[in-house]
């Protein structure tokens, strides 16, 4: 957000003394600043989405390849028992 401090400062002058304008000029850019530099720290960058979404999709494989190991583990135990049981 870009603010005008000269536009700000010449509708405080038009009501108020030239140093209390640019006081309050001052303050308002400052406040305005200071304002902008917070919400930067909280706003994602597309580098920050990206590494995010990596780091989801990556967690998210290993997972699946621990699963599909347990399924592929508990399958076999099952064919065995039941060849075990049928050959018996």
């Amino acid at each position: 957000m870009s603010v005008d401090t000269l536009k700000i400062y010449e509708i405080l002058s038009a009501s108020l003394p030239e140093e209390q304008a640019k006081t309050i000029a001052k303050a308002i850019n400052t406040a305005i600043e200071a304002d902008t530099e917070n919400k930067k720290e909280l706003l994602a960058t597309k580098v920050d989405i990206a590494n995010a979404k990596t780091e989801i999709i990556t967690t998210i494989l290993k997972w699946m390849f621990a699963l599909w190991l347990g399924q592929i583990g508990m399958l076999t135990g099952i064919i065995f028992a039941m060849l075990k049981l049928y050959f018996k």
